[in-house]
């Protein structure tokens, strides 16, 4: 395992993580908390493969440099981070089933947690489908072949 790509990886993944809560909180106010979870997945998906792609992976000569390349790696990308989505959401929807709505609901007793906590339950599922997109990114979407 490379310590500093790891490192970047995680980088990245905060700037993604910051982009799924913001697709988050605006799909919120229009689907379930559930729903909107899912489909701001798809969102910091994306964005989180185009940094990595530019930033963490930049040196790599399978970078998908042509179209068809670059259209190859985002989808492996999007496999990969599907399957790292699975520990992601049912971690997210563990936790949210755990703790019914009337338990977070915005209430005089935890006026901020309440209404934090379908964001704050996000942060533990995040970090464990992180560390499936990182293997996989490393072993399947960014691998490294020697230049032609």
């Amino acid at each position: 395992m490379n310590f500093q790509r790891l490192m970047m990886f995680s980088l990245v993944g905060g700037s993604g993580f910051v982009v799924d809560l913001a697709a988050m909180y605006c799909l919120s106010t229009l689907v379930s908390f559930e729903v909107a979870r899912a489909l701001a997945f798809w969102v910091a998906a994306s964005s989180n493969w185009w940094v990595n792609r530019t930033f963490t992976y930049r040196n790599f000569t399978d970078n998908g440099a042509e179209h068809d390349g670059l259209i190859r790696q985002w989808i492996r990308f999007l496999c990969s981070a599907v399957i790292g989505f699975i520990p992601n959401y049912l971690v997210y929807w563990g936790l949210i089933t755990a703790f019914p709505p009337e338990w977070w609901a915005l209430s005089s007793e935890r006026p901020l947690f309440g209404a934090m906590w379908p964001y704050i339950a996000m942060v533990p599922g995040v970090l464990c489908g992180m560390l499936v997109n990182f293997t996989l990114s490393e072993r399947w979407v960014f691998r490294h072949q020697a230049a032609k």
